[in-house]
């Protein structure tokens, strides 16, 4: 069986992508994502105040 060399595709990608794209690219997803984290945590406070006032009959924020 032969073996597979990998060398010019890890070289012409080390060559193709720099350290300052790969930061920019983590920021940006960590940028998208903290409203996401948010509105996850808003949705659970919204649920868990109609749940309690399904429950105990009044409305607290």
């Amino acid at each position: 069986m032969n073996t597979l060399d990998f060398s010019p595709v890890i070289t012409s990608l080390t060559g193709a992508v720099t350290p300052a794209q790969i930061i920019t690219l983590v920021a940006s997803v960590i940028a998208f994502g903290i409203p996401f984290v948010f509105m996850w945590f808003g949705l659970r406070k919204v649920i868990k105040i109609f749940r309690s006032a399904v429950m105990g009959g009044h409305i607290t924020v």
